[in-house]
């Protein structure tokens, strides 16, 4: 194919790629329609030592899986290790943080709006307040 970039001319053939039809079968606007993929790229796959029901297995780049042979050993006894303990007993160290600065600034605002009662002379107020700190302590 004959191109032209600013005056200059030169010739391009565009990489062919190998196509194939899938096996995969869609419908489009109720007409049958088939999907083409690229044959010669390869998809990576991940390599790793994965589990399934117990039995251990590889993958490998190409997609291919192998069996990994294990050695018997002894059985080994079941053990039960509270992993949620750790988690729980620093949820609640947290709660109880929280709760104890909850309670320390609920009294410094009941503080605040004493003073502010003595300021006006507001006695009857003070002492609604004065109930009110009775009853936190």
């Amino acid at each position: 194919m004959k191109l032209c970039y600013r005056g200059v001319e030169y010739d391009y053939t565009p990489p062919a790629l190998e196509v194939s039809e899938s096996e995969m079968l869609g419908h489009y606007r109720g007409r049958p329609l088939h999907f083409s993929y690229v044959r010669h790229v390869p998809f990576p796959q991940p390599e790793a030592n994965l589990t399934y029901r117990g039995t251990p297995y590889h993958t490998t780049r190409q997609g291919a899986i192998e069996a990994v042979v294990q050695v018997n050993k002894a059985p080994q006894q079941a053990q039960f290790k509270p992993v949620f303990d750790s988690m729980a007993a620093a949820r609640r160290s947290l709660l109880q943080e929280a709760a104890d600065m909850h309670q320390a600034n609920m009294k410094r605002s009941l503080e605040r709006r004493m003073q502010v009662a003595q300021a006006k002379g507001d006695d009857r107020l003070l002492r609604q307040l004065e109930d009110e700190m009775h009853q936190y302590a």
